[in-house]
């Protein structure tokens, strides 16, 4: 149990490290999801039920953030070509 454990802390931690180099702004409720669900599995006695949850919430919003990121890059070229930006 321990290691599987580990596996999952060394996945979140992974998936923070790519938050952090591709994303900042746009991921931030995603972070703090993939924290507070790292931050369980850490713990000696961690809740499985907690862990669950939140994890299905990051993918949920990830799943979100995938579909909605290219119309949010759209936006984004279209503002800088009104000078918002």
């Amino acid at each position: 149990m321990a290691s599987e454990r580990k596996d999952v802390v060394d996945a979140i931690a992974q998936s923070l490290k790519a938050i952090d180099d591709d994303y900042t702004e746009e991921m931030r409720e995603l972070r703090t999801l993939y924290e507070e669900a790292r931050r369980e599995a850490e713990k000696d006695e961690p809740s499985d039920v907690k862990l669950k949850a939140l994890l299905q919430d990051a993918n949920e919003a990830a799943r979100a953030f995938a579909t909605l990121d290219p119309l949010w890059q759209a936006v984004q070229r279209v503002s800088r070509l009104f000078g918002i930006g």
